[in-house]
Parts: C-alpha cells; structure tokens; sequence
C-alpha cells in the first residue's frame, strides 16, 4: 500500500463490524480481541474476495519507533511470497478506540489452524503431523534464508487454506508485536510461554533455532495432546524446559527421534529448517501413507468464493528445501504396477502358469488382502471342441488346432512378459481370461499326436476337473476374505493417553467398554492403566476391548494418630506417601510428652481417621510437651500445713526444711522456700521450705573484775557486738547498757544486739 491515508472514524472493538477501512475492507466479524491485536474477518470490495484483517492495539503503537519499526516489517512480510507463507496484501492506518494505530491485511485462511483442530479433539497420526512438519519447514526456511525470525510457533500461527495446504502467519510480525513481552519473559502470556525455547526462557538472544524448537512442541502436541514442559503459569513453564530434553516415546514411531533433536535444550544441537525437512523425509519411510488432515471446510464468506475447495490430501513437496533428495515412498502396489505397464490387479505370471496349470494366480496373503479391489474369478471354463481351442484374443467363433493355439501361446506369453518385466514399457498386459484351451500333450519336437489323444479322452476331463476344483477354491478363499473376521494384535496402550489409545484402535472394529479406576502405576488422569485382553493378543472385530483409564492415584485412608509417639505418626504416613507436618509443640496436663496430642489434614479440618486423600496430602501432627511447669507459689509466713496445701492444689510437692531462727517470724512459720516465689517447676517438683524457730537471744554475761580488753572477748563471744565506751580502756568496769538503759548479766536480748561499756 502506497498511499497511508489514515481512516480516522473511531470506534471500539464491538463496533468495528460494518466499517470500511480504506474504501475497500468492509469488516464482517471480530474473530478475536487478544492483547497485541484485534483479528477480523472481512471482505475486499475491490477484489471481491475474503481477507483477514489484523489491527494492532493502539498502545503499542504509540512511538514513531515502533510505527517506523512496523513499516520496516510490513515490507518484508510483503516480500516474503511462499507457497507456505500466508500472504500479506496491504496494510495502513486506522483509529481504534479513539486512537491512532496501524493494521495489515492478510489472505483469507478457511480451514482454521491447528489450534483449531486441537479444540475440536482432533489429534494427528504421526504420517500427518510429519506432512505438517515438513510444510512448516519449507515457510521457515523461506524466511530464514532472509534473516527472519518468527519466534512464535504455535499452533495457532500454523493455519490451513481450504486447499488443505498449511500457511505459517504472522512471519515477520510476531517478533515485533511480542518483543515488549518478551522484555521481561515473566510477563509473557503462558499461551505463548507453552511453546517457547529455552534461550527465550533464560532472555538470550534468539535465532532460527528457536523457531524448531517450537515447530517441534507443535508436532508433539499435534500427536499426543499434550504440551511438553506445560506448567500453571509463565513462570514454571518457562524454568520446566531449561536445561532439559525433549520427552519422546514410541507412539510417535520414527518421528520420535527427529523431535528429539529439534526439541535439544542447547540450540547448537538442533536442526535446522532444512536438516528438520531432511530427517522427516527419512522418518515417512517407516510410516504408512497419511490420511487427509482433518481442516476446517466452513467458511463466513462461503457465499462470496466463486466455488467451495474442500481440504484436499497434502502433497509433500521439496522443491524450496535444497539438498534434499530423499523422497516420500507412499505409492501402493497397484500404483507401482501401473508406473510399469502392468496390470494393478492381478499380477500373472505366464511361466508360472506353465508350470502350475493355474494362470500364475496365488492367493493373497490374508492379512494385506484389499478387499474393496475387484475380485478376479475363473470363468468362461466352456468345454470346446475336441481338437481345437479358442485362444485369448482371437474373434469369436475363430478356431485353431491345438499345435496352431499351442504355438501362439507360447510365443506371445514369452514375448509380452520378458517385455514388460525387463523394460517396464511396452503395452500392459491385458487382464487374462480364464478361457481353457484343450489339453495338449507336445513331443520333444513340438509335434501333437491327436489320433493319440483321442485314445485318451479322460486326460481332458481331468484337467477341466483339476481346474474346477481350483477354481472353487478361489471363489471360496475370496469368500473367506469378505466374510471373515478380521483379528487384530492387542497394542501395548498401558501409560497412553486415553483420546490417543482411543485413535490407534480406531479402525480395529472392536466394542469399546471404558473403565475407570486409581492407580499408583498409572497416576495421570485419562492414561491408560490396563486392557483386557492384555497387550501381545489377538481380539476378533466386534469383540468386547476394555480399556481402563486411570482417575489418578490410588486414595489412602487416614490412620488414627493420637496418642501415637511423633516418630511413630510420621513414619506411619511416610509409609502411606502422605507429608507430615509438624504443628508448635503444646503443653498437656494429660498427654505426655513426645506423644500426638491432635492432628488434622492440612486443607480439609473436617477430615478424620478412616477418610481417604490423595498421595501427598499435608498431614499437620501437633505433639505434647507434657505438663505445663507451675510457678511456685508464696509460702512466707505460712504453717508447714497451709504451705502444703498450697503446693498439692499446684500438683507440686512440700518438703520441710530444718527451722531457722527469725527475728521477725513468728515460730512455726515459714521462714525460706526453695526454689524461691515464681520460678517454673515441673508437675510432681519439689518445693522445700523452712519454718521459723523464733529469735536468736543470748544472755548478757558478768564482766565483773574484767579489763576492758577481756570484757570486749566476753561480750563478742556472746553473740553481742561492742558499741560505744564510756571511759579508759585502761580503766575498771562500772556497768553495760543496752540502747541506754542499763543491763544487769544475765539478761537477754537478740544475738548481734549492740552494748555500751563504761570503764573509769
């Protein structure tokens, strides 16, 4: 598009049908409203035809670098011509919501994408996912060639043409539109996230490897259902895949092991577009020849098109793949006969008909027989004249003598088949009719002897006998074809997902009975646990085949874990793969300690013992730190009685101590307590205190006589302390007082009481 004349009528995403943009793009339907841009349905008016019509939100739109950025792109996406490209026609300037922003016209895709099919439930055999691999390469390796990077791959960027051909979108643009997101790969939506490389994952710099990384998930998924490395958000999606390799099994038969590898962590050990291309074409040998992809044949602007083009068969093709040069086998044995002139049916073989009497027809294998191919029956076994023959090929009516038929057999027998078979040209040899010629008995020279022939008549009606006999005998094999029961080899289904064991037995024409059951072996939902019959035998069509899915891990029933020790309760669920967890440990006046007071399950209260949970359910254990300790009470000034009272109502025990003098407790009292008031003490510790026994008096002696020296010994030997001195030290003792009145000896008075002296 040349001229950029903006169309500047604004309007909101549910206002956008019946707008013309351009004066040429009149918008039918919003298909989607997603985060980066707004996908219509619409219709040229110019060139009468159906176009998709992509209009990007207007924030991201904003800059000029961003809008110089999309020109830039928009240019090379019009470059870009493939045959597996989705085309982009035009492109301009519009408003949405009230603001400026840009759209691109692309061509019309009818048969949806494969996210498309993935909704319907649909999945790929792995012969069809190998042709949608190897289209997709052939568009990867177009824009690769040219420095572009899709960098989304997914399968909603894989989209089919009602021709059945897939078309790659967004080539060129994706990059663009996603590079904000991917600024910070945590907020990049998990849609996208799903099929993402690892360097996308760890933001490195991304390359054409990435784009077969991705193509690789597709392929996977397309075969499975199942998104490797998928997780519930961005974030553990994006870490599932780092560092690790891409899981592949079996059911994919020989694509498994070219996935691997374009699914490797480290983009230096993948392929790239062509050697992807080249190991498909070496895994379609191993696969049988692909059913037509299963595309959408609907259209909204079905009225428009000139005429409907249903989804037709994929053709393989390489001509935009260099170096390729191995082709896809898929041509059946009556097509391989056709390419050499010969007959697509029946495959006679003139020299073996010399030898067996029986055209050189065999029986077909039972197992490989067609049996929508016309069958090939004896007929026309007529009786004619003795004497002569009627050859294949002559008018009717014609007659020869036997050596005149015997010699032109032979001759164009010879001549027909060594042509066919060593030149592959020539004419194909017509269809045989099953017209007996009479026996022929031939000399070593070739002479016929008919008066000898005639001496032996029954010669001929045992060859007509011999050739009736086969004849039935074909008819009766063909019968068996049609009517037999085909029998089929039980696959080995055990771990499969149950909508992909469901289409390997498809076509098997067995019932279908469908159980379901737990099972630890098989814990995923919806994979299979175990047939019946098992996997190795053989089952007749219309035979009962019973497929058990799993619902998931098998229930375990909760045990009774009270009163059990802690050691013991864990070890009770780790036996049962259930998680313990141990709650704050908590005091108990009946639960001794290291024993499980109560437990729960961690998400559901109302559970008990003898209820079921699944495998690594959260059990909580809350276990007993025995008794609580009790402060020891206040025993002072208590009788030995209220003191052990006191301590029985605490669960404590009282032990009396020896009495100690107290000056200031009265006598039976307590005086001390140990340990002292408030200090923990076990249930069943022991607090001791002791009673008092009263003051300590002591009685003041006679210091009649004494030197002031020997009456100061006197008095602190008798528990008394010398106060003031009234005097000499070198005078005689006059009289003792005690806080100023005076003491005659003998007097009493509490140890340590202080006494005055006077000495003159």
């Amino acid at each position: 598009m040349d001229a950029q004349t903006p169309d500047v009528a604004p309007t909101g995403v549910d206002q956008l049908v019946g707008r013309v943009l351009a004066d040429r793009y009149r918008i039918e339907s919003v298909v989607n409203a997603g985060a980066n841009t707004v996908i219509t349905d619409a219709i040229d008016t110019e060139g009468h035809r159906p176009v998709t019509l992509k209009i990007i939100r207007p924030e991201l739109a904003v800059t000029s670098a961003f809008r110089q950025a999309f020109r830039r792109q928009i240019e090379v996406a019009m470059a870009l011509t493939h045959p597996n490209i989705a085309t982009v026609l035009d492109w301009g300037e519009t408003e949405l919501e009230g603001e400026s922003t840009l759209y691109w016209v692309v061509e019309y895709l009818g048969g949806g994408s494969l996210r498309d099919l993935f909704d319907r439930g649909r999945l790929l055999a792995p012969s069809q996912a190998l042709v949608v691999g190897l289209e997709a390469c052939r568009a990867l390796e177009a824009a690769h060639a040219r420095g572009v990077v899709h960098t989304e791959i997914t399968p909603s960027k894989l989209v089919f043409g009602e021709d059945g051909r897939l078309r790659v979108a967004d080539v060129a643009m994706a990059k663009l539109l996603g590079a904000e997101a991917w600024a910070e790969p945590a907020t990049v939506p998990t849609h996208v996230a799903r099929y993402a490389s690892p360097e996308q994952a760890l933001g490195l710099d991304v390359g054409p490897k990435t784009d077969i990384y991705a193509l690789s998930l597709c392929l996977i998924e397309s075969i499975t259902g199942k998104v490797p490395f998928a997780g519930d958000s961005t974030v553990s999606t994006l870490a599932a895949r780092i560092g690790k390799l891409m899981p592949v099994t079996a059911d994919m038969g020989s694509l498994a092991s070219a996935l691997e590898r374009g699914g490797r962590p480290d983009p230096e050990d993948r392929w790239t577009a062509v050697e992807f291309a080249k190991a498909l074409v070496q895994a379609a040998e191993a696969l049988p020849r692909p059913e037509p992809i299963p595309v959408l044949a609907t259209s909204l602007f079905a009225a428009s098109l000139a005429a409907r083009v249903g989804p037709s068969e994929p053709v393989v093709e390489h001509d935009d793949l260099p170096d390729v040069e191995e082709t896809v086998e898929t041509d059946t044995d009556a097509d391989a006969d056709r390419d050499i002139g010969t007959d697509p049916e029946v495959d006679v073989d003139a020299d073996a008909a010399d030898e067996t009497g029986t055209s050189g027809i065999e029986a077909p294998d039972a197992e490989t027989v067609d049996l929508d191919a016309p069958l090939v029956l004896l007929t026309d076994l007529a009786d004619p004249p003795t004497g002569a023959v009627q050859v294949a090929g002559d008018d009717p009516g014609t007659e020869r003598s036997p050596s005149e038929a015997n010699t032109d057999t032979d001759t164009d027998t010879d001549t027909d088949t060594d042509t066919d078979t060593d030149t592959g040209t020539g004419n194909p040899a017509p269809a045989p009719t099953m017209q007996m010629a009479a026996p022929i008995d031939a000399t070593p020279s070739g002479t016929l002897y008919d008066e000898e022939r005639s001496s032996r008549p029954w010669g001929r009606y045992v060859l007509f006998a011999l050739v009736a006999l086969v004849g039935v005998a074909l008819l009766s094999y063909a019968g068996w074809l049609l009517l037999r029961t085909k029998s089929y080899d039980v696959p080995d289904l055990t771990g499969v997902d149950e909508a992909v064991a469901l289409n390997e037995i498809a076509g098997n024409g067995w019932v279908i009975e469908t159980q379901r059951e737990r099972s630890d072996e098989v814990p995923e939902v919806d994979h299979v646990v175990r047939t019946v019959p098992v996997a190795g035998e053989r089952l007749d069509e219309g035979e009962t085949f019973v497929i058990v899915v799993s619902d998931g891990y098998e229930l375990r029933t909760l045990p009774e874990l009270s009163g059990m020790t802690v050691a013991d309760a864990e070890q009770a669920l780790t036996d049962l793969r259930l998680v313990p967890v141990e709650a704050p440990a908590e005091y108990s006046e009946d639960v001794p300690a290291g024993v499980v007071i109560r437990w729960e399950v961690q998400d559901d209260a109302a559970l008990a013992a003898g209820a079921q949970v699944l495998p690594d359910t959260a059990i909580v254990i809350t276990a007993s730190l025995g008794p609580e300790p009790r402060p020891a009470p206040d025993l002072a000034n208590l009788t030995a009685e209220e003191a052990t009272a006191a301590l029985d109502a605490l669960q404590l025990v009282g032990a009396q101590g020896e009495d100690v003098f107290s000056n200031d407790v009265e006598v039976g009292r307590v005086v001390t307590q140990d340990p002292g008031v408030g200090t923990p003490v076990e249930r069943g510790g022991t607090v001791t205190f002791q009673l008092s026994k009263g003051p300590d008096l002591v009685a003041v002696p006679d210091l009649t006589g004494l030197s002031y020296p020997a009456a100061q010994e006197s008095l602190t030997a008798a528990g008394f302390t010398v106060g003031s001195l009234l005097g000499t030290t070198e005078g005689t003792f006059v009289s003792i007082s005690v806080n100023g009145d005076e003491t005659q000896a003998g007097a009493t008075f509490p140890r340590g009481t202080a006494v005055d002296l006077i000495f003159l």
